[in-house]
């Protein structure tokens, strides 16, 4: 399983249903991104009657209080962990037979039957972590997705500072420009790579290539060990942070990449 601890992001945009694949994002990354915690989440798989409140109407899982869903999310679980939010506490005893069932299949096969958001609910995501370490995420609203790739490109320029022994100080990192996460979120249609594994210091600047896939393969089969070994990605860009004046750039090397995908 060593392959699977690479320090790089991945991120595949399905525009049709606002789903975002991911690999190198985790939960803290969507605690930390996102403007405002869900207020309801209900899980889509498992029952534990003694850590969590079971819903009645519907069997499942549910935790209506802030510092208790942040503690969830932020944790670490043995098993995936599959949610999704809503509103109001009372939504779920609305449901139909039918939606119940359907929520049961949206945790059972990683997709919704029809759409992932449910106008009884109001959810505004679906967040399904996968067995080899990645998470699919719908997004009510896209936009929300920069900001959970900021907080994990902050994270990961951190974490690549702290493991070069030469640095010995302190190191801020401020978030990245508007600017700057819009033109990684074209990459995505493409299959967006940041590799922080192979990121270099040059004139106090920490360059991490970006890249994008050159074979941009089906969404629901990502492998993270099988691009680890065959390389099939293409150079596009150098994401740059000045270590001395903590200021982020993007250097573009392939124009053409970055132009809107119609």
């Amino acid at each position: 399983m060593r392959r699977l601890q690479r320090r790089y992001i991945y991120a595949n945009l399905e525009k049709l249903d606002n789903l975002v694949f991911a690999y190198g994002i985790d939960q803290s990354d969507f605690v930390h991104g996102i403007k405002r915690l869900p207020a309801n989440i209900v899980s889509l798989v498992g029952v534990d009657d003694d850590e969590h409140a079971v819903n009645a109407h519907t069997g499942l899982n549910v935790i209506n209080e802030e510092n208790e869903i942040r503690r969830y999310l932020l944790q670490s679980h043995p098993l995936p962990i599959k949610w999704l939010d809503y509103d109001e506490v009372g939504d779920l005893d609305f449901l139909t037979a039918t939606e119940i069932a359907e929520l049961l299949y949206l945790g059972h096969m990683n997709r919704p039957i029809r759409s992932p958001f449910n106008y009884k609910l109001r959810n505004h995501y679906v967040f399904l972590q996968q067995r080899n370490g990645g998470i699919k995420v719908y997004f009510y609203y896209i936009s929300a997705f920069s900001h959970v790739l900021n907080a994990a490109i902050i994270r990961h320029t951190l974490a690549a500072y702290r493991g070069r022994r030469m640095f010995m100080r302190s190191l801020s990192v401020p978030r990245v420009p508007e600017a700057i996460l819009k033109q990684l979120v074209k990459l995505m249609a493409d299959g967006l790579f940041i590799y922080f594994d192979q990121a270099m210091v040059r004139q106090r600047q920490l360059l991490v290539p970006v890249h994008t896939e050159l074979v941009n393969d089906d969404i629901e089969v990502f492998d993270p060990g099988r691009h680890e070994e065959m390389r099939c990605t293409h150079n596009v860009g150098t994401l740059a942070f000045n270590l001395s004046t903590g200021k982020w750039a993007l250097r573009v090397q392939d124009k053409a990449a970055f132009e809107e995908k119609l």
